[in-house]
């Protein structure tokens, strides 16, 4: 089968999740790794299976991600999963489904078999501390808590449970 691990990284954590679903990808079968602006919607109909990835902007997949669901061409019996980054420790599932709202609509719409969703825990890049910080109204202490429950995100604990995530979608 032909795999195609695709993402969108501005701080290198949906990256690094996206390098461990796409070496668990490799073990059985021909998986490569593509950032999402070295690769076409049109490029990603010569893939069986596509993974994409995303970090969450204010609650919603990043821009480029949903731009790309959107005019994603579906081929043959194709199927998608996609995969999250967020600084939150965890969302409640109906938040999930939310989430990944864009790509579950774009498969509807294609025809394309969506295989659900994994989701980890990011740190948020140090410039966005301040803004985030005040946008959720949270003091200097409940700040500090979320920080130090981010800070080492994603780690090889989560990159394991990318790599079984993978394992399971695709066997």
């Amino acid at each position: 089968m032909k795999v195609l691990v695709t993402y969108f990284s501005q701080s290198g954590n949906t990256e690094k999740i996206a390098k461990a679903i796409c070496e668990q990808a490799a073990r059985t079968n021909e998986a490569e790794l593509k950032k999402l602006e070295d690769i076409t919607p049109d490029d990603a109909a010569g893939y069986d299976f596509i993974f994409i990835g995303s970090p969450l902007h204010s609650g919603s997949m990043a821009a480029p991600v949903k731009e790309f669901s959107g005019l994603i061409q579906a081929s043959s019996g194709q199927k998608i999963a996609g995969f999250i980054t967020h600084f939150a420790q965890g969302y409640p599932e109906q938040d999930m489904d939310g989430f990944t709202e864009p790509i579950k609509a774009a498969c509807k719409e294609k025809g394309i078999e969506y295989q659900g969703c994994f989701d980890c825990q990011g740190a948020l890049t140090e410039s966005l501390h301040g803004a985030v910080q005040k946008k959720l109204n949270l003091t200097d202490e409940q700040w500090a808590d979320m920080v130090k429950q981010m800070t080492g995100h994603p780690n090889k604990k989560d990159e394991e449970k990318a790599k079984a995530f993978a394992k399971t979608i695709l066997a």
